[in-house]
């Protein structure tokens, strides 16, 4: 299982600075087959700066693969992505 790229990233506007809230699409190589699901993430960062990721996956499109490892590979995707000034 791969997360290939995040597509269609957008940001919804949230009232709080330290909390940024998107949706996208996520393609994920499971099973030598290409997959898209919607996801929503939120990156929050607490007083110290340590970031904290939370996903929500549409798992219409997950039923045969466990979400724990999508999960965490997305986290992770996000987390580079975000360190490299990938996210709007």
């Amino acid at each position: 299982m791969k997360v290939l790229e995040l597509q269609s990233i957008r940001r919804e506007e949230f009232g709080l600075y330290y909390r940024r809230t998107f949706t996208a699409d996520v393609i994920l190589d499971l099973l030598s087959k290409q997959i898209k699901a919607p996801i929503s993430f939120i990156i929050e960062t607490s007083p110290l700066g340590t970031k904290t990721i939370d996903v929500d996956i549409d798992a219409n499109n997950l039923l045969n693969y466990p979400l724990l490892p999508v999960s965490t590979a997305i986290k992770k995707y996000i987390q580079e992505l975000d360190s490299q000034g990938g996210l709007p």
